[in-house]
């Protein structure tokens, strides 16, 4: 029989990662790992956003765990001043912790809800991260989001040898599916190689030894939607491309028509190089200043029947 009462004592307080446990649909998707990786690999892509990273590989490998290492700056392995503890452990066990929230060091970033790789460790049987910083490398364990090793250093590096790697297990107990959907990795990892210049992406599937790919795109934007275009019959022969910046936003769109529905319609977008859910209000923005446009241009030349 349900308790009528409601005090002070029906409060409950879930603290560290207890949350993320109890109610994981909160903090990422539950049907597949995909989004684990997803919060890894943004990370990577944030220290791309903002110069420090050039190379990022992701990695299934056949023991069921996913590695995703990066050539940034490495995860800060000294003490915070106010917790006490590495900044190391603290991004992997506190929710809400990271460097993207005061903009000193990333004008752009994916994730702003900030649970990130905190909610990886918390959802993993087991989770290992090495630090490449200093011209030193150091390694840190968890188990279900719980420390069981200290960060410790494990050997010396070149002083330009820097970068973060993240090997995970994700725990099945919290997921639908435990195999990852490949092909939606494969479609998300190209999408962040178009739409970071630059920037190298690589995937290995060691279960499958033929199934690698690498990414990357000097063209961005308009190679990616001439290729995905390949056999549909586009109206311009030069897609239109725009690329604008302001003081706090860059805005960036590649856009043809086609004469029938094509095969694969593209219809993608992306803020901070993390893709929105159904379009949103991005794509539907984008849509209707499109159509407006047209219209009045249209109006203005008599061009309407």
């Amino acid at each position: 029989m349900a308790k009528n009462s409601y005090d002070a004592e029906a409060i409950e307080v879930l603290s560290g990662l207890d949350p993320v446990k109890k109610r994981p649909g909160m903090y990422t998707d539950t049907s597949n790992p995909n989004h684990l990786i997803q919060e890894v690999l943004d990370n990577s892509v944030d220290e791309a956003l903002s110069g420090h990273c050039s190379n990022i590989k992701i990695s299934l490998l056949k023991d069921g765990n996913i590695k995703v290492s990066d050539n940034g700056r490495g995860m800060p392995v000294d003490i915070h001043p106010e917790h006490k503890v590495t900044g190391v452990e603290l991004i992997l066990c506190k929710l809400h912790a990271g460097a993207k929230f005061s903009g000193d060091d990333y004008n752009f970033s994916g994730g702003l809800h900030g649970v990130g790789v905190s909610v990886v460790n918390a959802l993993s049987e087991a989770l290992e991260v090495k630090v490449k910083r200093d011209s030193k490398e150091f390694q840190m364990g968890f188990s279900n989001g719980d420390k069981v090793s200290e960060l410790k250093k494990i050997g010396d590096v070149g002083l330009r040898n820097t970068g973060t790697s993240i090997t995970f297990k994700p725990n099945p107990e919290y997921f639908e599916d435990i195999n990852v959907q490949v092909k939606t990795l494969k479609h998300l990892l190209k999408a962040k190689a178009v739409l970071c210049p630059g920037l190298t992406i690589e995937f290995i599937n060691e279960k499958k030894p033929n199934d690698k790919e690498k990414w990357y795109f000097e063209d961005g934007l308009k190679s990616y939607l001439n290729e995905s275009s390949e056999g549909s019959e586009l109206i311009l022969e030069d897609s239109i491309i725009c690329s604008k910046e302001g003081s706090a936003q860059e805005l960036e769109f590649a856009i043809n028509w086609s004469t029938k529905p094509p095969k694969n319609k593209l219809d993608e977008t992306y803020v901070n190089l993390i893709p929105t859910a159904q379009g949103g209000s991005h794509l539907n923005g984008f849509k209707s200043g499109l159509l407006e446009s047209i219209k009045e241009f249209c109006e203005y030349r008599n061009l309407l029947p």
